[in-house]
């Protein structure tokens, strides 16, 4: 016998009620239940237990339910509209930072001058490509190649208004000068005595131009150039005791010369970031043309390393290198392939304190 209509109508009454209840239930109720609900990243459960950008689950769902929510009654929370009180809800935790300059160990490489050219010239090439210094935020500015220079913006380091910059050596390439300017509000004062029918002159309201050079010693050099050591130009430039976040330079060959001078006297005690070019004797065979080809000797290495060496003793350590590909040659001893011309990149780790991230790997 079949239900009466009355009873369909009680029977369908019933299924409305218990489907209006389960959406009251998911849409109210439900979402208190952090380990089911909260299943997205703006969960306050759902967290970086590592600060590594992957979002610990496990740990999630165990914070979900030591922290069950504690119900407030209160009127104005009376009926279906009920919250959770938000008191329960925990503070993610505060983590470390991960470490933004990583201090490496490296394998100590010999320079004993019994040693053969070969094994020199094999470790002196893997002493360039050594790390001292990890940077987490490392930049590139100007060209991506040959041109520009890398920047550590891990913190105390970076660019920040205001900041100053010393340039040296521009061959007509302002991309670095004009990236730090332009991006960063940097004053930069850009020095080089080689370039034609350029005077001193101001390119930007940030960038200065003056057509002198950076040398070992103050005075007017070979090709009638006017030629200052970089204390010489600090002083005359009054930043004696200020701060220089930058200095660059590519001064073909000659920055023998100036880091000689720079590593004996207190010039680099306010600088924050060093870059610039280094070239090795065949760089002046290939370039510079000069008639009787000159190859590196051992004496040339052991200089070359005392030197770059010295600048470690300044606190500078170095964070990159970058080989320069037009500079590929073949050592006459070991036929192995090496790059007469570098760009070496370092950060000044006086100014790193306590109070900055930093790890030793």
């Amino acid at each position: 016998m079949g239900m009466s209509m009355q009873l369909k109508k009680k029977l369908l009454l019933a299924f409305v009620s218990v489907l209006l209840i389960v959406v009251i239930f998911i849409t109210y109720v439900g979402r208190v239940i952090p380990w089911r609900a909260y299943n997205h990243h703006e969960n306050v459960f759902e967290y970086d237990e590592y600060n590594d950008g992957d979002y610990d689950e496990k740990a999630r769902l165990e914070k979900a339910r030591n922290n069950l929510p504690k119900w407030n009654y209160t009127k104005k929370n009376i009926g279906i509209f009920i919250r959770p009180r938000l008191d329960w809800m925990p503070t993610p935790k505060t983590t470390k930072p991960p470490p933004q300059l990583i201090v490496k160990k490296n394998k100590e490489l010999s320079f004993s001058p019994t040693l053969p050219l070969d094994k020199i010239e094999e470790n002196f090439y893997k002493y360039l490509e050594q790390k001292d210094v990890i940077c987490k935020q490392d930049k590139r500015l100007g060209y991506q190649h040959d041109g520009g220079y890398n920047v550590c913006f891990s913190p105390p380091f970076g660019l920040k208004k205001p900041c100053l910059v010393y340039s040296f050596g521009i061959a007509n390439d302002w991309n670095f000068d004009d990236a730090v300017s332009k991006i960063y509000g940097c004053r930069v004062l850009s020095f080089d005595p080689s370039l034609k029918d350029v005077h001193n002159h101001n390119r930007s309201d940030l960038i200065t131009f003056k057509k002198i050079g950076l040398g070992g010693r103050n005075g007017i050099n070979s090709k009638g150039w006017k030629m200052k050591t970089l204390s010489q130009h600090l002083e005359d430039e009054g930043h004696t005791k200020t701060a220089i976040d930058y200095l660059k330079f590519d001064v073909e060959y000659t920055e023998w010369k100036i880091l000689k001078n720079i590593v004996s006297d207190n010039s680099l005690d306010n600088v924050k970031q060093i870059g610039f070019e280094m070239h090795t004797p065949e760089f002046l065979y290939k370039f510079k043309k000069i008639p009787k080809p000159k190859h590196t000797t051992v004496k040339d290495y052991l200089e070359m390393v005392k030197l770059l060496k010295g600048l470690e003793k300044k606190n500078f350590r170095r964070f990159n290198h970058r080989r320069n590909p037009f500079c590929e040659y073949e050592a006459p001893g070991s036929n192995k392939k090496y790059y007469h011309c570098y760009e070496l990149h370092y950060v000044n780790m006086k100014f790193v304190s306590a109070n900055h991230t930093i790890a030793e790997e």
